[in-house]
């Protein structure tokens, strides 16, 4: 009886994972469903009967929605400069997505300053105009301590700088245009020379 009960809570508990994460985004998408001959539109809004002001080919993959329509029958798409809506009945979500873990490859970025950083599994990458991009390392990563994984915390390590960075699921606009992200984040950057605080937003790279 305790085995069964033991395999019930497991199931259970792996269920509400898989549920959890079916509802976490932003996630990739791939379009699916749509005829070789067609394209999945784009749409200024949550509906049918909103203008078209982009398209998806039959194919695409790694498609980035940032959030669903609260009947969860469209999502919200970016793209350069601007974002929209697309039906889900058309996209199928990729698999292996863990929230428990920073999703990555990730591309993060700030206005005015402008700055980049992007994190890789083995290698990232923090550049600014004009100057050399500096690698660094993650050495550390956590989710908050009994909270649902929305926000995670880094530590990365340089050649005398460090950066500790706080990225959290939650819509971010970069302030320049119509494009909308699914992921914030807060930045200290720490050198030699200057220490600074960054924010910004970051957008999954499905490449």
């Amino acid at each position: 009886m305790l085995k069964y009960f033991a395999i019930l809570a497991g199931s259970i508990i792996s269920a509400n994972v898989v549920l959890a994460d079916r509802l976490m985004f932003p996630a990739l998408y791939d379009v699916n469903g749509v005829a070789s001959d067609d394209v999945l539109n784009v749409r200024d809004g949550a509906g049918a009967s909103n203008p078209i002001i982009n398209t998806l080919g039959p194919n695409e993959r790694n498609v980035e929605i940032v959030k669903v329509s609260n009947d969860e029958r469209w999502g919200l798409v970016s793209f350069p400069e601007a974002s929209g809506w697309v039906s889900m009945r058309y996209l199928k979500r990729q698999s292996s997505q863990d929230s428990s873990e920073l999703p990555k490859p990730l591309n993060c970025g700030g206005n005015e300053p402008f700055w980049g950083l992007q994190i890789h599994p083995s290698n990232i990458q923090f550049s600014e105009p004009g100057e050399v991009s500096h690698s660094f390392m993650q050495v550390w990563e956590d989710t908050p301590i009994g909270m649902q994984p929305i926000s995670y915390a880094l530590k990365m390590q340089g050649d005398g700088e460090d950066i500790t960075a706080i990225v959290s699921r939650t819509l971010c606009s970069d302030g320049m245009s119509d494009s909308v992200y699914g992921f914030g984040i807060d930045v200290i950057y720490s050198g030699s020379s200057n220490n600074r605080y960054l924010t910004g937003c970051c957008s999954l790279d499905g490449r």
